[in-house]
């Protein structure tokens, strides 16, 4: 009995054995037990509170706040400019840490110090040449400041830590538009930018086609050359235009003109001559019209027969040979003003120069009298009324 009771005794005296304390985890051990916090360009305390949740159990304070601190530390100093986060982070052997990222609130920048909190514990993250001082040991109680100051960054001790220069930025490329169920859900921060909205399609204008239209227009021939200065009697012409909607326009057309010298009337058969010329044209120019007002200009060339009569009876003057075509051109304006939409009126004022294939104009003599003259340079005044049978009326506005 009573060594049981000496046994008794001896167990309750002894310690209680302790539990072993776990392991440690490698970055905690490496942690300092306290963060001294500095932020630039962002809320200081926006930081400070997403940063302890992520600081593995460290305390975290702002430099602004601290009086005075174990020397056992580590200083954080985050920087926002141009939409870049720099962070700086200074561990109690003096060794200094540099990392950037894209710009973002208080949450990107605890996570960027979280993340090289557990790299330099875990030796995955290599320290510049330089070692630096914590400004919190620098700074001292002065260093406080009141409460309701305004935050101003600008005012803290600057950090003698030579940064590394920032690469250049890549050129930015405007992000493709994303749909909201393939965004992840992980990031809150995530914004989808709207597509922007296209314009409707635009209707491209209707080409306009080429418009043929038919001219009928006549009046008297003058000859410019001297001596030989006169009238050489009239004649009409029968035109085809093809005008284009760029203003260009092609042209042919076919004249008939008659001249007749003698005395008139059925008496007088005998002694009447006549002469008949027949012109085959072909030309192109150009247009231009403004309301109701069109004027046309074109350039021509042509090949020109032609035969003398007497008693209605064809002549060959000299030998029995067919004379010889006249060949050349003429340049040819019309101002016309529209009457109706398909009827145009104007006039016409024509120059032209011919000759035989010798190079000669064509000179018809009787004995010693000349009955007429053709070629050379020549000109033609008269009216003109052209047709367009294909255009279109005009479509009324509906209110």
């Amino acid at each position: 009995m009573t060594q049981a009771a000496l046994l008794l005794a001896v167990l309750l005296a002894a310690p209680a054995p302790t539990a072993p304390e776990p392991p440690s985890s490698p970055a905690a051990a490496a942690r300092a037990p306290t963060l001294v916090v500095r932020a630039r360009g962002l809320d200081e305390r926006a930081l400070a509170g997403a940063l302890r949740p992520r600081s593995g159990g460290a305390d975290v304070v702002l430099l602004r706040d601290v009086a005075s601190v174990d020397p056992d530390h580590t200083f954080v100093d985050v920087e926002l400019q141009a939409a870049e986060l720099t962070v700086t982070i200074i561990v109690r052997d003096g060794r200094v840490f540099v990392r950037r990222g894209p710009g973002g609130g208080p949450r990107d920048a605890a996570r960027l110090c979280a993340s090289m909190l557990a790299a330099i514990a875990d030796d995955a993250l290599a320290p510049l040449p330089e070692r630096a001082t914590s400004p919190a040991l620098a700074a001292g109680p002065s260093e406080q400041v009141p409460e309701d100051m305004p935050e101003s960054p600008s005012d803290d001790v600057p950090l003698a830590v030579p940064v590394p220069p920032a690469p250049e930025p890549e050129p930015a490329v405007p992000p493709n538009p994303v749909p909201q169920d393939m965004l992840p859900r992980s990031d809150p921060l995530a914004v989808v930018e709207p597509a922007p909205a296209r314009p409707p399609p635009v209707p491209a204008p209707k080409a306009m086609r080429p418009t043929v239209e038919f001219a009928l227009s006549g009046g008297p021939l003058f000859g410019l050359g001297v001596p030989d200065a006169d009238v050489r009697g009239g004649g009409g012409e029968v035109r085809v235009d093809l005008r284009g909607p760029r203003a260009w326009l092609v042209t042919a057309g076919v004249r008939a003109a008659g001249h007749v010298v003698g005395r008139t009337g059925p008496a007088s058969r005998e002694e009447q001559f006549g002469l008949a010329r027949v012109r085959v044209s072909v030309g192109a120019g150009t247009w231009l019209r403004r309301g109701r007002f069109e004027l046309r200009a074109t350039a021509n060339l042509a090949v020109e027969p032609w035969l003398v009569t007497h008693a209605n009876q064809r002549v060959r003057p000299g030998e029995s040979v067919d004379p010889a075509p006249l060949l050349g051109g003429h340049i040819r304006i019309a101002p016309t003003f529209a009457v109706t939409r398909r009827l145009h009126l104007g006039a016409f004022a024509e120059v032209a120069a011919s000759a035989t294939p010798t190079g000669n104009a064509v000179r018809v003599r009787l004995s010693q009298s000349r009955l007429f003259t053709m070629g050379g340079l020549e000109a033609s005044l008269g009216i003109e009324l052209r047709v367009d049978p294909w255009a279109k009326r005009p479509k009324q506005r509906q209110d």
